[in-house]
């Protein structure tokens, strides 16, 4: 009887302890502001770069870009965003399958954002480039 017992604990133990072990979960990723999803925006360029003028439409965290002039269209997407602050969002930027980028995402307005990479060309320190050099600046 002592034997029954104590082989019944031992297996409600068993099977009881893994749910008692606490889980560790990543943030969940996030998507953009209402502001920026489902809107056509004009990808401008930084000042020290000549004038694009792109037309973007955003979907949820995948976009399309239009550049001006030519039938080329490129397909980006955003994967891993956090929210940082109200304004400030950081993921990675997928230009194709291969290619991807740290960046930051600043909201100015419902009409301005820019999105800076993680390391810009011929600046120090990470997520340093403004609008005058390293941003890609969009507006509506």
């Amino acid at each position: 009887m002592k034997l029954t017992h104590l082989a019944i604990t031992g297996l409600a133990v068993i099977t009881l302890i893994p749910l008692g072990i606490p889980t560790t979960a990543n943030a969940k990723s996030t998507t953009l502001p209402r502001t920026i999803r489902s809107h056509t925006w004009y990808r401008l360029t930084d000042g020290s770069q000549g004038g694009f003028h792109d037309k973007t439409t955003f979907k949820g965290n995948h976009f399309t870009i239009k550049v001006k002039g030519t039938n080329l269209r490129y397909h980006w997407h955003f994967s891993g965003l956090k929210k940082r602050t109200a304004t400030t969002y950081y993921g990675r930027l997928h230009y194709d399958k291969k290619h991807s980028v740290l960046v930051k995402i600043k909201i100015f307005s419902k009409s301005h954002f820019d999105i800076v990479q993680k390391h810009t060309p011929n600046l120090a320190g990470n997520y340093t480039g403004n609008e005058t050099y390293g941003a890609t600046i969009f507006k509506r």
